[in-house]
């Protein structure tokens, strides 16, 4: 790659601010890690959360890179290496990343989602709804990389909702030489605030809620909500909004914009709703253990079509991720009956409200906020009966991360003790906190002192499946689709998927694996 054409793709967005030494004529990677530095590398040094990608110049330099993009030009001049110094490190790292990659974006229409919960849900639903003849679709997010409707994996983007911006290029450069055409990619808050997803142009945004999560990184819910709201930005000239009207904090974004926002600047809108008038609505919704079945009613300039829809995901809640993605795949161009017939045919996805087992009936689910865990326990509670019509008893194993948001963990231990008959607290990943201390911050918000405290999640699991009779439901909260569990520093295998089947076989061979 000659480093022209970075330079060309730094100057024409106003990043570049200055050049350093004599600059190589070409690199052969460009890498913003200098763990992954080769010989003949370019080094991203980005101001991070965490680190200061400045600190590892002498690491990069003495693996062989032979050039350095810094903020700091003084921290290139200590140790004598030729730079390219900018103004914003984050920016300019996602041009240089793109420019390096030849621009993959350029060849492929994208469609974003963001919000507390539901993204992972509804970018499932529009890969699946994009990928239709001659339009391979593939997903960016929590699951990894996934290609077509049956989700295969590949490889990239683990870790993170959001590839950091050399990583989401060079992802979309193998997209995009395998035929993609159409890439559906959550945005997390961190992503659009750390400018990871600058230089990419979405056709459409989808907006699904806004609950508490994340203040540990943003602070308030203020500022949580700009840094989504900063996707507007990333529209592109023709691209389209597409908010959840159910969600207060959306409904009074749609009405600031009307009101406020000129006509000429305000991009294009549309909206959904599972409770009340909107562009995309569900009508006459009938919910059941496996699913849902609604009318999916869909507005346009030509008047308002019907189209019946049956659902395979569980909870009211996947009604409003199915509009959501109902809505994006409408302004990718998907027709109303497509869509319609294409949400009917969904796919599982891992680790929302998945079904690891029958009698008893044992569900993962990534539930990790308040709202999550409320919504998913709601969405279950109908279906605890036995047959004869009597209740059955609903149980929930959940902990909350280590590092993260404390304000949110006795809330949470408040939902699960009103919503679920048995509660069992316990760890997810604790990280570098102790989880005796974690439990207990859950514990605050607990009143009835009936719960089970059990701090290993394995015998967590173990406890329930031991208690729960044929008709009841266990619900694995927090973890979902996640293989490891954070000690540490250390991620450990843990795959709930696994362990429920290793416990179970314990149980019934007469053992016990707890």
């Amino acid at each position: 790659m000659p480093v022209a054409r970075i330079l060309d793709a730094l100057r024409d967005a106003g990043q570049l601010r200055a050049v350093n030494g004599a600059l190589p004529v070409s690199i052969v990677d460009l890498v913003d890690d200098s763990r992954r530095v080769t010989s003949g590398s370019a080094f991203l040094a980005v101001k991070g959360a965490m680190q200061d990608g400045h600190a590892w110049l002498p690491k990069a330099k003495d693996a062989g890179a032979t050039l350095a993009i810094v903020e700091d030009e003084a921290a290139a001049r200590v140790i004598d290496m030729p730079a390219i110094v900018v103004h914003d490190g984050r920016r300019s790292a996602a041009l240089a990343a793109a420019a390096f990659h030849h621009w993959p974006a350029r060849a492929i229409q994208f469609t974003a989602v963001t919000g507390t919960n539901g993204k992972t849900t509804t970018v499932g639903l529009l890969r699946h709804l994009l990928d239709v003849a001659g339009q391979r679709a593939a997903s960016i997010g929590t699951l990894g990389v996934l290609i077509g409707s049956a989700g295969e994996e590949m490889p990239g983007g683990g870790g993170l909702t959001t590839p950091g911006p050399v990583e989401l290029q060079r992802v979309l450069r193998v997209l995009a030489d395998r035929g993609v055409t159409r890439v559906a990619m959550e945005t997390s808050s961190h992503a659009l605030h750390q400018h990871r997803v600058d230089g990419v142009h979405f056709a459409a945004a989808v907006f699904t809620n806004l609950t508490r999560d994340h203040l540990d990184y943003h602070g308030t819910m203020e500022a949580y909500r700009d840094a989504k709201l900063e996707l507007l930005s990333l529209l592109a000239p023709d691209g389209v909004a597409c908010f959840n009207i159910d969600d207060v904090t959306w409904q009074h974004t749609v009405a600031e914009m009307d009101v406020s926002g000129s006509q000429a600047s305000a991009p294009r809108r549309t909206t959904f709703s599972a409770l009340q008038d909107a562009d995309v609505t569900a009508h006459d919704v009938v919910y059941d253990a496996t699913g849902s079945r609604f009318e999916l009613r869909v507005r346009t300039a030509q008047g308002t079509t019907q189209h019946q829809v049956t659902l395979p995901l569980i909870g009211d809640f996947n009604v409003a991720n199915a509009l959501g993605a109902a809505a994006g795949a409408l302004a990718m161009g998907i027709t109303p009956q497509d869509v319609a017939d294409g949400l009917s045919q969904s796919p599982q996805v891992p680790g929302r409200l998945e079904r690891l087992r029958t009698e008893p009936t044992v569900l993962r689910d990534y539930a990790h906020t308040p709202d999550a865990l409320e919504r998913a326990l709601l969405a279950v509670r109908p279906f605890t009966m036995r047959p004869d019509g009597a209740p059955s008893r609903l149980i929930v194993v959940f902990g909350c991360g280590g590092d993260r948001d404390r304000g949110k963990r006795p809330v949470m231990g408040s939902i699960a003790e009103r919503l679920a008959d048995v509660t069992i607290v316990t760890s997810d990943n604790p990280r570098t906190e102790d989880p005796e201390r974690i439990l207990d911050d859950i514990e605050a918000g607990m009143t009835r002192r009936d719960h089970q405290r059990i701090v290993d999640r394995r015998d967590a699991i173990a406890a329930a499946l031991r208690m729960a009779s044929a008709h009841d439901v266990v619900v694995l909260a927090g973890k979902g689709h996640e293989t490891y569990q954070i000690r540490g520093t250390t991620s450990y295998p843990f795959d709930e998927r696994i362990i429920v089947q290793e416990l179970w076989d314990a149980m019934t061979q007469g053992g016990d694996d707890s």
